[in-house]
């Protein structure tokens, strides 16, 4: 709205300085004419107050633009308009913002890097998240100095068990424990901002595969936080797909982001692409158990057990996977076990 309150402004200003350019050219005919030309060219100068054009609608320049060219077009009839409106035209075209901010965080974000989660540290992970639930007992007491500890613990952890158990802390009788766990969804939301700031610049800067699946992750991280809402969950899955994707197609011999790939279209509830993803990776011997392991876990969750069936008949008639990773081995034991159907 303040921009179009500042182009209507330039529009009746030069409406109103042609009317004075034309009156003051016919004041042969009429002495009132010359007046009639100096008010127009008031009016034209004033436009800019008359509209109002609001400074938050026009950063930067909102507040002191339509003032100065209304200087001008009051104090240099008609050069002083046509030479502010060229000035703001070219403006718009040639600069660029670039300052000490920018080059700031140009330096801070190509010095430093995004941990990506591999598949491998998720185990240790999901460990890790076992300590969410004696914070739980503490949130259910009476201790108010537990429970702030607790929260800044929940806040640090960061996990989507933690963020629900923030966010029925939203609701505890004390106000002090209400506020700290305010405090610390808003905090983890800025974590999360910051780093897909920084992971966004990283991929549009480089376009590398690593900066990429660096992106990826944030996006996937912060979609199962529990942070966002179930659309933006859903967004930011299909954005950390995309930029998988874009990876494993920058560097299409690296097994690991294809693997990667297909575990979270898994994830997005994308089975199909998944399946067809571990269909052309168990090709490979060291891929092979995690691949089938994919195929059956993909089959599971769409709910299409026939076809889980004739993958295990196939995995059960083939030689016996071996994996150093025991949870694997432990799921692929399971999967061709004669009592798993």
């Amino acid at each position: 709205m303040g921009r179009l309150c500042f182009a209507v402004a330039f529009f009746f200003a030069y409406l109103f300085e042609i009317s004075a350019i034309w009156f003051y050219i016919n004041r042969s005919d009429s002495l009132y004419f010359v007046y009639a030309a100096f008010l127009a060219h008031a009016l034209s100068a004033l436009s800019f107050f008359i509209t109002k054009p609001r400074p938050r609608s026009l950063p930067g320049v909102g507040y002191y633009y339509p003032r100065v060219v209304a200087l001008f077009t009051f104090f240099m009839p008609g050069i002083g308009l046509l030479g502010m409106s060229l000035t703001l035209f070219f403006a718009k075209i040639m600069m660029k913002r670039h300052g000490l901010a920018e080059d700031y965080k140009a330096k801070a974000f190509e010095g430093s890097s995004i941990e990506v989660d591999s598949p491998a540290e998720i185990n240790s992970f999901l460990y890790d998240e076992l300590d969410v639930h004696p914070i739980a007992d503490i949130l259910a007491g009476e201790d108010v100095g537990m429970k702030r500890g607790a929260v800044n613990l929940l806040r640090r952890i960061g996990s989507y068990e933690a963020v629900s158990l923030l966010r029925k802390s939203l609701s505890d009788e004390n106000a002090e424990v209400r506020f700290y766990a305010h405090t610390a969804l808003t905090r983890l939301e800025e974590d999360y901002s910051q780093s897909l700031e920084k992971a966004v610049f990283r991929a549009e800067r480089y376009g590398s595969a690593q900066s990429h699946a660096e992106l990826g992750s944030v996006y996937r991280n912060y979609a199962q936080s529990g942070l966002p809402e179930r659309n933006i969950q859903e967004h930011s899955m299909d954005l950390s797909c995309e930029n998988w994707k874009k990876a494993s197609e920058i560097e299409p011999d690296n097994d690991d982001y294809r693997m990667r790939l297909a575990e979270i279209y898994i994830e997005s509830r994308k089975f199909v692409e998944a399946v067809e993803i571990y269909s052309k990776t168990k090709v490979k011997p060291e891929l092979e158990l995690e691949s089938r392991l994919g195929i059956c876990r993909a089959f599971f969750e769409m709910g299409n057990f026939i076809a889980l069936f004739h993958e295990v008949e196939r995995m059960r008639v083939e030689p016996n996977l071996e994996s150093s990773d025991p949870f694997k081995k432990v799921l692929y034991d399971f999967w061709v076990k004669e009592e798993a159907f």
